[in-house]
Order: structure tokens, then C-alpha cells, then sequence
């Protein structure tokens, strides 16, 4: 598919009414936490780069709002199944300050991308876009977020004085990059498919979703059998319920032997059973 440029949305004329319009439209971007991903860092990651990307890689049944602040995805189902994050990465985090330049690319996806909505102070500086999806089943979209930052710090080369005589050279503390997000390798990626089909085949009637977290364990059981252990988020529009799970491994042929799963802790919103 080829990429398609999204307009910006145009903000409403000023007029006798634009003081309850600017009400309204603040109203989009109240921030929510429900749903919400720390961006993934891409492998060109910099704060002080002048320019910014996100590639957003963003599941969505029928229709979601995916909003952009700071370090933070957040993605909202308007309605169908459950949207959720499938692995976006980003270079940098959204600027807290005014950027140019912006732009909404989809890369991929069968539906439309609308209602984009550029950063802002008067949203606090969040951007947002509404994704629909009118055919049965989901789609997975990527969309690519981009943007000038001239707030970014200019690097500038530091003046040596010349010193009359040789001295010598002064030790200074390393500097240490953070250390990029969990991205998850193929073998990985076909444990999450192998522990996710379970779920949902097991809860067929809700509208089940499993999010998995933090970066996985492996164990070496022997010469040809390899154990992935994490833990996720699953459940349905009622519930949320904690979930560890595993996936043995061939190590020759890096093939999925084995899965399982087990909810535990607490259940969160109301009560609707999960198995």
C-alpha cells in the first residue's frame, strides 16, 4: 500500500463562539492513563536530535483514538474489539514545546486515518489522530508520526586553551546511554502469538486482549530445550487480571514445543470471568 499523507485537522475560526469551540476541542486531549505505553526506543534514539519520528504500529477493530505525549502512547477503543499497541518505536520523545514540520504518514492499513490533530500548547502539547477501520476483523496500521524540533540543543565544540606547557590529561566521568526498550525477536514474537491464541481461544465470547510487559527470562533446560518465561496483562472490556506465562523451545530449530499461562492478583474493573 502506498503511503498516504494525512491532513491536519483545522482548528475552528475565531469568532463570538471560539472560547466554547477551544472548550470543546481541549476536552480530546484530557490524558488518560488507561491503556497507556511507554514508547519503545528505535535504534537512531536522541533527545537533541532537531528531528523527531514515531512509527506507530497500532491494531485497531472499528474505531480508536491514539494519542501521542512525551514518552507515553496512549491508544483508546471508540468501539470493536480492544485496540492495542503492536510495537512502535520512536527516535525521541513528543517535544513539550512547539515543533514544525509536523506530519501523519499511513504506511499501511485498509482504513482511514482522521481527526490528526498536531501538538499544541493549549492540548499540552499531545497529538492525536482517530483511526477507523470499517471492515470486520481488525487491521493492523502503521503510521508514521514525524516533526522538526528547533528547540533541540546545538551541540557546540568545546574551546581548548592553549597551555604553555604539556600537562597532563584529566580522567572524566563516562557517559552512559539508557538503555533502549525490550524488542522482541522473532522466536519471542511466535512464544506471544503461541500464549495469546491460547487466551483467546479460552475466552472466545469477551472481547479479550493480552499486553505483554517488561522484557522476558530464558532458562536453558538442556543440550536441546530452552524456557521463555514473562508476564503480561489480559483480560476484556470488564477485567484485567495479571498473567505469568512460558514457552519451551527447540533449540535447534527454534520451534514453539510448548505454551502456558496463569492469571493471578487481583481483578481490575468489574467482574466478568476469565479462564
Amino acid at each position: 500500500m502506498n503511503a498516504k499523507l494525512i491532513p491536519l485537522a483545522v482548528a475552528s475560526a475565531l469568532s463570538l463562539g471560539a472560547a466554547g469551540s477551544a472548550s470543546a476541542e481541549d476536552a480530546q486531549y484530557m490524558y488518560h492513563d488507561n491503556f497507556t505505553y511507554p514508547m519503545a526506543h528505535a535504534s537512531d534514539w536522541n533527545v537533541a536530535s532537531a528531528d523527531g519520528m514515531c512509527r506507530l504500529r497500532i491494531f485497531v477493530d472499528d474505531r480508536a483514538r491514539v494519542q501521542l505525549h512525551g514518552d507515553q502512547i496512549v491508544v483508546d477503543t471508540n468501539s470493536g474489539k480492544r485496540s492495542f499497541d503492536q510495537g512502535s518505536v520512536c527516535t525521541q520523545p513528543l517535544p513539550a514545546r512547539e515543533v514544525t514540520d509536523f506530519r501523519v504518514t499511513t504506511e499501511r492499513g485498509r482504513g482511514q486515518v482522521i481527526e490528526v490533530r498536531p501538538p499544541e500548547r493549549h492540548n499540552n502539547y499531545t497529538t492525536a489522530m482517530t483511526v477507523v477501520d470499517p471492515q470486520n476483523g481488525g487491521d493492523t496500521y502503521d503510521i508514521v508520526v514525524s516533526w522538526h524540533n528547533p528547540g533541540a540543543p546545538v551541540a557546540v565544540a568545546p574551546v581548548v586553551p592553549v597551555a604553555p606547557v604539556a600537562v597532563a590529561p584529566v580522567a572524566t566521568a563516562p557517559v552512559y546511554a539508557a538503555a533502549p526498550a525490550y524488542v522482541p525477536d522473532a522466536q519471542t514474537e511466535h512464544c506471544y502469538e503461541r500464549v495469546r491464541g491460547q487466551f483467546i481461544g479460552r475466552n472466545p465470547e469477551t472481547d479479550a486482549f493480552m499486553d505483554f510487559t517488561g522484557t522476558p527470562s530464558r532458562e536453558r533446560v538442556n543440550g536441546t530445550v530452552e524456557v521463555l518465561r514473562g508476564e503480561a496483562w489480559a483480560g476484556n472490556r470488564f477485567e484485567a487480571r495479571q498473567v505469568t506465562y512460558a514457552c519451551e523451545f527447540n533449540i535447534g530449530s527454534s520451534a514453539v514445543q510448548s505454551a502456558n499461562y496463569d492469571l493471578h492478583g487481583p481483578a481490575r474493573r468489574r467482574y466478568s470471568k476469565l479462564d
